[in-house]
């Protein structure tokens, strides 16, 4: 006795609910918000904003694979900024450290802004490297870390200063 009763109003209550119940089944079994995009830079300890329009990371698919990190300044996204190179690259999480100049990897950072210019074969001991901790090949994203040390060429070796680079990167790459 009591269903007819309730029947109606069931009815007004389900149709008040209907173009809500589609909305909250897609907000419901929506993928989780990947991280944004993130490039990070340190020059000596300060943070260097970087200009993620114009700075790079791509990934050669020839003989030797090489990485390279391409890092423009916000405050001159014209000029070169920095540039880690990584030969013998595989798409996979790892440490690429630049001390292993005797293997025959390629492994150096350069750095032009202005009239500053410092390379990381500049100081003797070839100091740095670029660890990847996680390769998304469907979506293109490399993150990781890097730590460089580059001492000034375009001054007299007395005076040349040690740059230390550092940073941080969750950034889309080009395959080349």
């Amino acid at each position: 006795m009591l269903l007819p009763l309730l029947l109606p109003r069931v009815r007004r209550f389900s149709v008040l609910l209907w173009p809500v119940l589609p909305l909250a089944m897609l907000t419901a079994s929506a993928p989780p918000a990947r991280p944004p995009h993130l490039l990070q830079l340190r020059l000596n300890g300060v943070p260097v904003k970087a200009d993620t329009t114009y700075s790079r990371i791509e990934v050669s698919t020839g003989a030797g694979k090489v990485l390279t990190l391409a890092i423009a300044r916000a405050d001159a996204p014209d000029e070169q900024g920095l540039t880690i190179l990584v030969d013998e690259f595989k798409p996979t999480p790892g440490i690429y450290r630049f001390k292993e100049i005797l293997s025959g990897h390629v492994r150096e950072a350069g750095y032009r802004v202005g009239d500053m210019s410092a390379e990381s074969m500049a100081c003797g001991v070839n100091e740095g490297e670029v660890r990847v901790t996680n390769v998304d090949a469907a979506q293109h994203l490399l993150t990781g870390t890097f730590r460089v040390v580059l001492c000034q060429t375009n001054v007299a070796r007395s005076a040349a200063k040690r740059l230390v680079f550092e940073g941080v990167f969750h950034y889309p790459y080009e395959v080349r």
